[in-house]
């Protein structure tokens, strides 16, 4: 039983140190980063971002009319959607293996 243990703490060990781990986009991030754009200030002076006006296009397209066409609106739509495919593949991985291989990861840590 304790080689078996030594071999999976090895395993463990390797895993944790390998270069295609990714947590860069973790559900925890995301909601830092939102707490931390919510308490962005404008209207307090701070400066309004590519960001902010971003954000506010793709959460209300009438708010500032003029500001895109319907075609650069559609790209920004477009490029939003890919990163949030992107986004949650690599918060939520569908490899069912990884996902086990990390359960465990979690338990023996």
């Amino acid at each position: 039983m304790r080689t078996r243990n030594n071999a999976l703490r090895a395993l463990v060990t390797s895993l944790k140190g390998c270069p295609t781990q990714d947590d860069s986009c973790s559900p925890k991030l995301l909601i830092d980063l939102w707490e931390r754009f919510r308490k962005l200030r404008p209207e307090e002076g701070e400066e309004v971002t590519a960001s902010i006006i971003a954000g506010l296009v793709l959460y209300n397209q009438q708010a500032f009319p003029g500001l895109l066409n319907e075609a650069e609106r559609s790209q920004l739509v477009a490029l939003s959607q890919t990163a949030l495919e992107r986004y949650l593949t690599r918060a939520h991985p569908p490899n069912k293996l990884g996902k086990t291989i990390a359960s465990a990861i979690k338990e023996i840590s």
